[in-house]
């Protein structure tokens, strides 16, 4: 045969692949976190909620959808109620997206207090943890490196409900924190269970005595502080709301005093995850890290079969096309078919705009106008003698929830319906979710 013999591929000389040795071995990429961090604390109030469904976890699928929507890079969480099979489902469904260290109550595990920590894998990288018990079930504490091989110990507490166990609850935490001798925590957040100060709950009131000098034994052995009250002395925000009227700031995150000038954005809000407790967030910016900006405008996809919007588009891009064609003045700087295509993109662009605002943004300014009124009732200076005022502000709470649960519900619909379309055909949406 001319030529010489007839070339082999790599399969008809049986030759394996995998016996190759290479030049230059590969070398694992290490996952990339983000210049800055949201933290977030909730008390979960349980694992399922008959508003999301008859699954026993029915709760988890709203936290990744918070925890994706609002980019929240760690979650603490209280009252988990997971066993162990509820924590294999949950890492089956969701271990893609998110990472949970459980805590779990070593009594009554299912029905009792748990404590988790939640990582976000898409900001967060979890690889480097280690992780200690203080009181199963209660504490929690995790370290991690993070930006810049920078280490990060965040603590999860959940305190009993009765005050009288308080004391012991702290001295415990203090204790055992000594004899493992953890680092300082960078944040220390959970539900407390008690407040440090009368303007944190209304009707004002003292708290235990006792119970309170722990926790200041507690905080001044490991060096944390109430940064937002620090920055806040005389406002009031509640994270609780009792069945007999009454509002506490039960829910809260102390920070190192060496982080109070590198975190922002202190925020109180409604979650689509059904509980009594509002969420709060802080976001972690250290100085030394890099700015980064809003980012770049994208189409919202669920613009994409607008009728109305299409029509106008259509409409425009036959004005543009007619202009082009027809365009009888000489080609210049500003008279040329390039900038005639530029102003069609930004006219379309704005045009998207306007209708994300009509269609897409009225539960949103909704929220915001209610929040807006939340914040405006909650400083009324009668909330401590007035009932009225207290109901009023409940009132306006479980207005926010019906919204975000609405918005909840909508966009699990919309979750749902992509599955059924493109769940199991080969393309990029299925690569994103296995």
């Amino acid at each position: 045969m001319v030529g010489g013999p007839p070339t082999q591929t790599p399969h008809q000389a049986n030759i394996n692949l995998n016996n190759i040795q290479r030049d230059t071995p590969l070398i694992k990429k290490k996952k990339k976190t983000r210049a800055n961090l949201l933290l977030a604390t909730l008390n979960m109030r349980g694992r399922a909620s008959p508003q999301l469904g008859n699954n026993e976890i029915s709760k988890w699928s709203a936290i990744q959808h918070v925890m994706r929507e609002k980019k929240i890079g760690v979650l603490c969480v209280q009252e988990t109620h997971l066993l162990p099979e509820h924590e294999t489902q949950i890492n089956t469904l969701y271990s893609r997206r998110l990472k949970v260290i459980n805590s779990r109550d070593p009594h009554r595990p299912g029905n009792s207090a748990g404590v988790a920590i939640i990582i976000n894998k898409e900001i967060f990288n979890p690889e480097d943890l280690t992780i200690t018990e203080i009181i199963p079930g209660r504490a929690l504490v995790i370290r991690t490196t993070w930006h810049n091989n920078t280490h990060l110990t965040i603590a999860n507490v959940y305190a009993p409900n009765t005050h009288s166990q308080h004391e012991d609850f702290w001295n415990i935490i203090t204790r055992t924190w000594q004899e493992k001798r953890l680092p300082n925590p960078d944040f220390l957040m959970g539900d407390f269970n008690i407040t440090e100060d009368s303007l944190d709950r209304a009707p004002a009131r003292l708290e235990h005595e006792q119970a309170l000098d722990a926790l200041r034994d507690l905080r001044f052995q490991l060096d944390v502080q109430d940064t937002w009250r620090i920055n806040n002395p005389t406002s009031r925000l509640f994270t609780f709301y009792s069945n007999t009227n009454t509002y506490s700031r039960l829910d809260r995150i102390y920070t190192s005093p060496a982080h109070e000038r590198n975190i922002c954005g202190w925020d109180s809000c409604t979650s689509a995850i059904p509980t009594d407790h509002r969420m709060i967030l802080v976001r972690f910016a250290p100085s030394n890290t890099p700015f980064v900006g809003k980012g770049r405008w994208a189409w919202p996809a669920s613009l994409i079969n607008d009728e109305g919007l299409i029509n106008k588009i259509s409409k425009a891009g036959i004005t543009a096309q007619d202009r082009i064609t027809n365009q009888q003045t000489p080609r210049s700087n500003t008279e040329n078919p390039q900038k005639e295509w530029e102003e069609f993109k930004i006219q379309i662009q704005q045009l998207a705009k306007i209708t994300a605002k009509e269609h897409l943004n009225k539960i949103r300014t909704r929220t915001k106008q209610l929040e807006e009124d939340l914040r405006r009732t909650t400083a009324n200076d009668d909330i401590d003698t007035n009932e009225s005022t207290r109901r009023q502000k409940a009132w306006i709470e479980s207005e926010i929830n019906h919204l975000e649960n609405k918005r909840f519900s909508k966009t699990q619909l919309y979750s749902q319906v992509k599955w059924a379309a493109e769940g199991e055909t080969v393309s990029k949406y299925w690569s994103q979710i296995n």
